[in-house]
């Protein structure tokens, strides 16, 4: 798994275990550039845990009818035409299924500053029929949204973390992921010195492979230089 899958993994599970403890849903964010694998991590989890489910904040105006039915097709109960009928529904579905959902917020700063929003969230979690517990997953400005957009939802973030844009064990993850052989160390701090992300050395590691070139620094920088990254 990449690093990023790990994190979010590990965050999840201390989410489960601190909500065991406290007899409480509690929350965390967790945030980092744009590209360095949140979104495909997310996914990947959301389809193999049975109790975490991903929603993407849209982004503009989001009424709370419309939270309802992200939440709702998130679910998979789907949802009605009032916002009434369809926590009725996620209620019903959730009684019948006996799941306290967690659910990853991808796009969060989109939520941030949306008080009548972080209000229903904040409602839904202290539910007794619902306790929703949140793993929000932000871009880089989601520090400075939250020095300056206050919020008592904000007290419940139980965990608060920044990503990596990439690590050595992500490197590693993708050279095997493409079937290439090489050393991930060099690989790993030639893209740690250009500031690449998760994306950025997918990227050039399909090249490589597509050119059917040993993976080298050497090799890797012209990829680099022939994209334009």
């Amino acid at each position: 798994m990449t690093h990023v899958e790990n994190i979010l993994t590990a965050v999840i599970s201390t989410l489960r275990k601190l909500r065991m403890e406290h007899a409480m849903p509690l929350h965390a964010i967790v945030w980092g550039k744009w590209g360095t694998g949140k979104t495909v991590s997310a996914q990947k989890i959301s389809k193999r845990e049975p109790d975490v489910f991903y929603v993407k904040a849209p982004d503009g105006e989001i009424t709370r009818g419309r939270l309802y039915r992200l939440i709702g097709f998130s679910l998979g109960c789907g949802a009605r035409s009032t916002y009434e009928a369809t926590m009725d529904l996620i209620k019903h579905h959730i009684l019948y299924y006996n799941i306290k959902p967690i659910f990853l917020f991808d796009e969060a700063q989109r939520l941030l500053r949306k008080t009548h929003i972080l209000n229903e969230l904040k409602d839904l979690s202290e539910d007794e029929e619902l306790s929703f517990s949140y793993l929000f997953l932000g871009d880089q400005t989601t520090p400075k949204l939250l020095a300056s957009h206050d919020h008592s939802l904000f007290k419940r973030f139980a965990i608060k973390k920044e990503l990596q844009p990439i690590t050595q064990e992500t490197i590693s993850h993708l050279i095997k992921e493409y079937r290439i052989q090489a050393d991930p160390t060099p690989i790993f701090h030639y893209a740690k010195e250009r500031g690449w992300t998760t994306l950025d050395v997918a990227i050039c590691l399909q090249a490589i492979r597509n050119q059917k070139v040993e993976l080298t620094v050497e090799a890797l920088e012209k990829i680099a230089k022939a994209l334009g990254r």
